[in-house]
């Protein structure tokens, strides 16, 4: 198994995505923290000029300070508007890559698919915002880190007691960050298992209130969302009481050592040895010398709950490499006349002559599956693929298209002789064009659903006709730009299907593979269907149990518990 890289390399990679920007706010927010070092510094000086009755040298360390002060105000604007943009682009970054992962279909960017649309919110939204808020961290503690090493060594040359002394609330937040480590790490992996749990499960009531409200179920969804919301207040409340006494108590230490520095320089003020322009630098410091303690433990919680967030975003990407999750990528984000155009990646189209598949198994880690199937398919051929309910059609077909990623897959499928290796990478338009039983729709135009944006009216409108959908279409108000609601709401189940159908034959694919089209269909509309997709010269693989199909087909694969028998009707008598 290959090593996975630390959160600190991860965390380079992602502040270095666009490192111009990045270290231009880095350097902003070091300034910032520097300017204070200077005004303290020249605020002695002033009071030290003041002792001394040297009027005209008090006049210009007053004027210094002041304007030190005011570039300190313009630097923070400035480095607030410049990380602004960084802030996104990080974010932004990770997410194109798991969103790249979760949308490629086969190739080596491919990844696991995301479980439910809850556990996606917490991986793009709260794991996203997790590793990016420990970048924020790093550039807090390094700004704070150098206003310290130069406050030290101001301190120090009035008194070295009161500068060493400043390790010692540092060393007391890192031993106790260390002890606390892989309950940091627990809790919150734990919060956020408990957050996907209850955004998935409003998603799922919201997606189906119909349901819920006829059937009567109002008061168990209530009732089970009740659960899971209770889960997620405690793992909240555990995971943000450690979070913020871990933060309480690098406070506690950044005071306790600011009051050992005075235990340190009592003695001084007393003697009469720390002169009003020392004792002005003193109280200048005072308030900053407490940030990077703070800062050294928030960070240390951070880098913990960002190996928390790599961990959970490694499972959507390739491989489960978490490196795929900081891949060097080109956003299209800017702007607008420098926005580059993304294209679409598709395998160049190969005719189809014939597909063979040999001895093609699929089994689940329960036993059940697919086993040693083997067929032919010829160009403009229509095979039919039927059997009872649970008989393995749907993984047959997600088995031979490469989508099938719970099941271990073995066997062999050749395309015109040449074995595809990366089934999920070709089998994708216009070489071949997937209905799944259930289709999804998006909220958007009847246009944008079947062209995704990338094909003209022409195709548009041939597919249209193709899946016997044209004539509903036109009689919407707005015709194809007719707004279909989430997942097609405002369109019926037959619609529903056909739009879906027309969303698949807009390439005009090599091979139509359809799972089950038929069960949204009225007869006369599927006999229509088929006749179209003859006329038109496609090759299809079909699930369906209707005479109209099985009276039509070349050849029908018949499944019963997992095993495949092949009828062929090529030639008819």
């Amino acid at each position: 198994m290959t090593r996975q890289p630390s959160v600190w390399r991860l965390a380079w990679r992602v502040m270095n995505h666009r490192p111009r920007e990045f270290w231009l706010s880095w350097s902003l927010f070091v300034l910032f923290f520097t300017f204070p070092v200077l005004g303290g510094w020249l605020l002695g000086r002033g009071f030290h000029a003041l002792e001394n009755g040297d009027t005209s040298r008090v006049y210009v360390f007053a004027l210094a300070a002041l304007l030190t002060d005011v570039l300190r105000m313009t630097t923070i604007h400035a480095g607030a508007l410049v990380f602004t943009r960084t802030w996104v682009h990080m974010q932004t970054f990770l997410r194109a890559n798991l969103l790249t992962a979760q949308l490629a279909s086969g190739g080596p960017e491919s990844g696991q698919p995301v479980g439910s649309a809850g556990e996606a919110i917490t991986h793009f939204r709260d794991d996203v915002e997790d590793a990016t808020m420990f970048i924020d961290g790093l550039i807090d503690i390094s700004a704070g880190t150098v206003f310290t090493v130069l406050a030290a060594f101001v301190l120090g040359s009035i008194d070295a007691g009161a500068a060493t002394i400043l390790i010692v609330p540092l060393a007391g937040v890192a031993i106790a960050t260390r002890t606390l480590d892989n309950r940091i790490k627990r809790y919150r992996a734990t919060d956020r298992e408990a957050s996907a749990a209850v955004s998935g499960f409003l998603g799922d009531v919201m997606a189906a209130a119909t349901t819920v409200k006829v059937n009567g179920a109002s008061t168990h969804t209530t009732a089970r969302l009740r659960t899971l919301v209770d889960t997620r207040r405690t793992t909240a409340v555990r995971d943000r009481v450690l979070d913020d006494g871990v933060q309480a108590f690098a406070q506690g230490a950044a005071d306790v050592g600011l009051g050992f520095v005075l235990l340190v320089t009592a003695s001084a003020m007393a003697a009469g040895t720390f002169d009003v322009g020392s004792l002005a630098v003193f109280t200048a410091y005072l308030g900053w010398l407490s940030f990077l303690p703070r800062m050294v433990g928030r960070v240390m919680a951070r880098r913990k709950q960002a190996g928390v967030a790599f961990e959970r975003m490694r499972g959507l990407v390739a491989d489960h490499d978490v490196r795929n999750t900081v891949l060097t990528r080109e956003l299209p984000i800017g702007r607008r006349e420098s926005r580059p155009r993304i294209a679409a990646r598709r395998p160049a189209r190969e005719p189809l002559d014939v597909l063979e598949v040999r001895e093609l198994t699929a089994e689940y880690p329960s036993g059940a599956g697919v086993s040693t199937a083997s067929f032919t398919i010829r160009r403009g051929s229509f095979t039919v693929l039927t059997g009872p309910i649970g008989a393995g059609k749907s993984t047959l077909l997600r088995a031979l298209l490469g989508l099938t990623h719970e099941a271990a897959v073995h066997g062999s499928v050749t395309w015109n002789g040449r074995e595809v290796v990366d089934r999920a990478a070709f089998f994708v338009p216009p070489n071949v064009a997937y209905l799944p039983q259930v289709p999804q729709l998006i909220s958007d135009s009847v246009a944008d659903n079947i062209t995704l944006g990338e094909m003209s009216l022409d195709q548009l409108l041939r597919a249209l006709d193709l899946a016997v959908v044209r004539a509903d279409i036109d009689e919407m108000p707005d015709g194809t730009a007719t707004l279909i609601g989430p997942r097609g709401l405002r369109l019926s189940g037959g619609q529903r299907q056909r739009v879906a159908t027309a969303r698949a034959l807009v390439h005009a694919p090599e091979l139509v593979v359809l799972d089950d089209l038929s069960s949204a269909l009225d007869v006369e509309t599927e006999l229509q269907l088929w006749q179209n997709l003859a006329a038109a010269g496609m090759t299809v693989l079909a699930v369906s149990h209707r005479a109209v199909a099985l009276d039509r087909a070349d050849q029908v694969l018949r499944m019963d518990g997992g095993h495949l028998s092949v009828d062929d009707f090529s030639v008819k008598a």
